[in-house]
């Protein structure tokens, strides 16, 4: 995994809201937040509190996660590959384009509830998914003699 996602790959100052925000995910209250956009309504609307719980990431579900930028998000996992990666969608999302994120950057679950995505989101997510492992592996292959971190 470290070689599809190195530990290094986020700064520091989200990784440290990452670990911030996970903590208060495993509390007793969860991390309680307050949705800001539109992309998941009807299932979560702006402004509405959201409750988020520390537990592992499933299809299907509304996980929030940190993005690179250290931004809040709340989108639905659509499917998972190898090496921690999730594509993600909206529910009410204008761009069809799934979004990837990686298991380190999830700090839970929301409490709402679980659709399983359809088969177009699907669809359109494995091949987002394996792009992205297509442009890995391009990139791994013109490193001559480079071998994964372990």
């Amino acid at each position: 995994m470290a070689f599809l996602f190195p530990d290094h790959a986020l700064p520091p100052a989200v990784r440290a809201r990452v670990a911030l925000l996970r903590d208060r995910a495993a509390g007793p209250d969860g991390l309680v937040t307050t949705c800001g956009g539109v992309s998941m309504e009807p299932a979560i609307r702006r402004g509405d509190p959201v409750t988020v719980r520390a537990r592992a990431p499933r299809a299907g579900a509304v996980a929030a996660f940190v993005t690179t930028r250290g931004e809040l998000e709340l989108h639905r996992l659509v499917a998972a590959a190898p090496g921690g990666w999730w594509a993600h969608l909206g529910d009410n999302q204008i761009d069809p384009s799934p979004g990837l994120v990686h298991a380190t950057q999830v700090i839970g679950l929301a409490e709402v509830a679980a659709r399983a995505p359809g088969v177009r989101a699907r669809a359109r997510a494995l091949v987002r998914l394996a792009r992205a492992a297509a442009r890995v592996a391009a990139r791994a292959a013109r490193q001559p003699g480079a071998r994964p971190h372990r």
